[in-house]
């Protein structure tokens, strides 16, 4: 796919990549990028006490911990029954409890990258319609409009 170089305004092949790799960013211009981060903080996300993303990742830990004791605890138990009943009942637990922590574990993974991908998604966006516009101005120079 041919690129348009910021630049020189270029459409060919590689000029566009050699000149997005002299910004910081990669792909995104300088004002672009400033545009992006004010909007960033336009947004005024405060990740106050009712997010319920944090609550979440939290919950997820919490889970997590918990899972462990009663896994930890029941395989204790298990260790030091002398009766297959006792032994049979303390591995459902431990079990019950592997199961808390696995789900503990999905909450919390699926909570902390939910930040980033909303990030990456406004700067997909912005980095799209830069390359609109490098693509405008390039036709717009071709038909000499």
């Amino acid at each position: 796919m041919n690129k348009v170089n910021t630049a020189t305004g270029t459409g060919a092949e590689g000029t566009g990549a050699a000149a997005a790799s002299a910004d910081s960013t990669g792909t995104m211009s300088a004002a672009r990028l400033a545009e992006l981060r004010e909007d960033v903080t336009k947004l005024k996300v405060t990740g106050g006490a009712a997010n319920p993303e944090r609550l979440a990742g939290k919950w997820g830990i919490g889970l997590t911990i918990l899972g462990g004791v009663i896994a930890f605890v029941s395989w204790w138990s298990a260790f030091n029954s002398g009766e297959i009943g006792g032994i049979l009942r303390s591995q459902i637990m431990a079990a019950i409890g592997i199961g808390i922590s696995i789900v503990g574990i999905v909450i919390w993974i699926r909570n902390s990258i939910t930040r980033y991908l909303r990030f990456w998604v406004i700067r997909l966006v912005y980095e799209q319609r830069e390359q609109t516009d490098r693509l405008i101005e390039a036709l717009e120079r071709k038909t000499g409009a």
